[in-house]
């Protein structure tokens, strides 16, 4: 049986990140040396942007990019995901939503650490291409409220926005 790990990412992760984005993307990040360029800079974007990565038997498989939105100290932190890759190779093994499943519980645990001020939940957003089913279909399953919104992107494809608002359990504050 396969040995996976889930862990944040490391600066080393960053060129089979790269790799990972440009196989599974279409885009302006079709190149290695352009991929690499945008995943270093979102990289350095730490703690506003977060990579974690899955390894299958020590081999990198996966990848995803959360963004914090609105500030780190807000009552109800929003943290989109916002872009989330397995290597072909991995792909149709269930990686994808353990993955966001480990990922969303980080980013709670590291919220509560980090936020004095969060009240009761941490908002998930993903937007996906609203025809582009098998996304949808994952996402689906992991961002429980369901699809939340739509939106156009300067007359780009349609895209859909699924949300989860996860609880956060914290200790009853002194007043």
């Amino acid at each position: 049986m396969a040995q996976i790990k889930m862990r944040r990412a490391v600066e080393a992760d960053l060129r089979s990140i790269a790799a990972i984005n440009t196989a599974v993307f279409l885009g302006d990040r079709d190149r290695l040396e352009s991929a690499l360029e945008w995943v270093t800079c979102w990289f350095h974007a730490y703690p506003l942007y977060q990579y974690f990565v899955v390894e299958v038997d020590g081999t990198l498989a996966g990848y995803a990019g959360w963004q914090v939105h609105g500030g780190f100290k807000r009552a109800e932190p929003v943290v989109e995901l916002d872009q989330i890759g397995i290597a072909r190779e991995y792909q149709g093994l269930g990686l994808a939503p353990d993955l966001m499943r480990k990922c969303m519980r980080e980013i709670v645990e590291w919220t509560k650490q980090k936020n004095d001020r969060i009240e009761s939940h941490v908002t998930f957003v993903v937007w996906g291409y609203t025809f582009n089913f098998n996304a949808l279909s994952v996402y689906a399953k992991q961002f429980g409220d369901g699809v939340c919104g739509f939106r156009t992107q300067f007359g780009s494809r349609a895209e859909s926005m699924l949300r989860l608002r996860m609880p956060v359990i914290l200790p009853v504050r002194d007043a």
